[in-house]
């Protein structure tokens, strides 16, 4: 079993992302509790061209695809900054919207998420005194794009691959630094939440 984990760069108006962050900490120390999952994980970032909307699909999907390529998962989490979310949020259901057009015209309205018994993964994040929840809707930029495309790419190859998405606050780090009146959590605690995450996935 090979999971992809991925994160974003910074973009709009931010200069860090707390995905960003995520991804790179996880690579420099991976979580005693992962070491004997160590070959089974493989930690990416998506790049895009943040110059226009079009720009922005087009270099994403070419990341998103050269990623895929690299590391043929068996299952993916995506993970996105959601700057004005006071929790970790899983997203249910990816749409076939991007910025009011269409993904694929001739797509389905929307795909579910395809991990894991996610209800049980909430459980696990809140018993372990994380703030997260289930949500049903992961906006219609770049963090639902990249899920509908995972889905939608599994659906017409007939693939077993599974895929879900992780949306994440700022970090506090992130808060201080300039961002005043956002909610946040501590780099340490997504640590843990993905930790939790991982663990659930694999052992599933």
């Amino acid at each position: 079993m090979k999971l992809l984990i991925t994160g974003y760069p910074p973009f709009d108006e931010f200069p860090t992302n707390s995905t960003h962050q995520l991804i790179e900490s996880m690579k420099a120390k991976l979580p005693d509790e992962l070491e004997g999952l160590r070959k089974s994980l493989a930690f990416e970032i998506i790049d895009f061209d943040n110059d226009d909307s079009a720009a922005q699909q087009r270099t994403m999907l070419e990341s998103y695809h050269r990623v895929m390529s690299a590391v043929s998962p068996d299952m993916c989490l995506f993970c996105g900054q959601a700057a004005r979310r006071p929790m970790v949020t899983l997203e249910t259901l990816a749409i076939n919207s991007f910025k009011g057009e269409m993904i694929d015209p001739e797509g389905p309205p929307a795909y579910w998420a395809t991990l894991p018994d996610q209800l049980a993964l909430v459980a696990k994040l809140r018993a372990a005194m994380i703030p997260s929840k289930l949500s049903h809707h992961a906006g219609t930029h770049l963090c639902n794009h990249i899920l509908y495309t995972a889905l939608h790419s599994a659906k017409r190859q007939q693939s077993e691959v599974k895929a879900g998405f992780l949306h994440l606050p700022m970090t506090t780090a992130q808060v201080i630094e300039g961002n005043d009146y956002l909610p946040s959590v501590p780099l340490s605690m997504m640590r843990a939440a993905l930790t939790i995450s991982i663990q659930h996935l694999l052992a599933s």
